[in-house]
């Protein structure tokens, strides 16, 4: 358990106070006496040395250091204080002793009373770093949540390009899918344009602007029919199943005529199991 060091030195004389949380103040022993008498500035550097060479004996963790000082003392404080506060803990403050008293309405100028220190004004001390730290550690989560709340922010800035990444990629694969549409339905039905417009078909695509189609759309020669046929016969397998697949869901299903060189394929397609589905 960490603990906190307190080191009182009102009119000449010094105390030393372990605290630690939930603990009624322990009175250390300075020199081996209850309280010792300062004489010159160096005997505070002797008796601080004191105190933390039998903390360390007893195996004592300090983490703290607080010292309250009235105003003589603070003078020899700061004479010693070069040498002193290298060897403080990372934590340490210096109280005046007047401003202490005031607060629970002691006379400055008499030396304050053992048990009033350690039934009133340490635990006080105690209850108030408590507070102070609580006050930290609420200030250090509201930092936290600003900082999470700006890599969110961040994320979804993120993911929203991405979602724009992905709807103009998606409008892209539906353009292709509009131009392989016009590629190959010459080559599975006749006359396939003249039952379908390609205003109908746009729309059915998902797109405004319908294919540059002519009307009456002339049917290919026999020459370019083979060579689409072979071209859709080159596709993979899923890509021939969406296209048929997609033509089975239009309501002019019924007036489109197969080709009968591809009415075998058309129903082969139609009885697998389609992958993409």
């Amino acid at each position: 358990m960490q603990s906190t060091l307190v080191l009182i030195c009102c009119h000449n004389r010094l105390t030393a106070w372990k605290m630690d949380a939930l603990c009624r103040p322990q009175c250390l022993p300075v020199q081996a006496q209850e309280s010792l008498t300062l004489h010159t500035a160096h005997t505070l550097i002797d008796a601080y040395d004191d105190v933390m060479a039998r903390l360390r004996g007893l195996g004592a963790e300090i983490s703290g250091l607080l010292w309250i000082l009235d105003a003589n003392a603070r003078q020899w404080w700061r004479q010693v204080l070069p040498k002193l506060a290298p060897q403080f803990p990372p934590v340490w403050q210096c109280l005046a002793w007047e401003w202490l008293a005031a607060r629970f309405g002691l006379p400055p100028s008499v030396q304050p009373d053992q048990e009033v220190l350690s039934d009133h004004v340490l635990p006080w001390l105690l209850l108030a770093d408590a507070a102070a730290e609580r006050t930290r550690m609420h200030e250090a989560l509201v930092r936290e949540h600003e900082i999470q709340k700006a890599c969110l922010a961040d994320e979804r800035a993120r993911l929203q390009e991405e979602n724009e990444r992905l709807r103009a990629q998606n409008a892209a694969l539906q353009q292709m899918d509009l131009e392989r549409l016009v590629t190959y339905l010459p080559a599975l039905f006749e006359r396939v344009f003249n039952v379908i417009g390609p205003v109908d078909l746009a729309l059915l695509c998902g797109r405004i602007e319908p294919p540059d189609i002519p009307n009456p759309y002339p049917e290919p020669s026999e020459e370019a029919l083979c060579w689409l046929q072979r071209k859709f016969r080159a596709l993979p397998r899923g890509c021939q199943q969406k296209i048929v697949a997609f033509v089975d869901g239009l309501p002019h299903r019924q007036r489109l005529k197969p080709r009968p060189e591809m009415r075998e394929l058309l129903e082969e397609l139609r009885e697998e199991e389609a992958p993409w589905r």
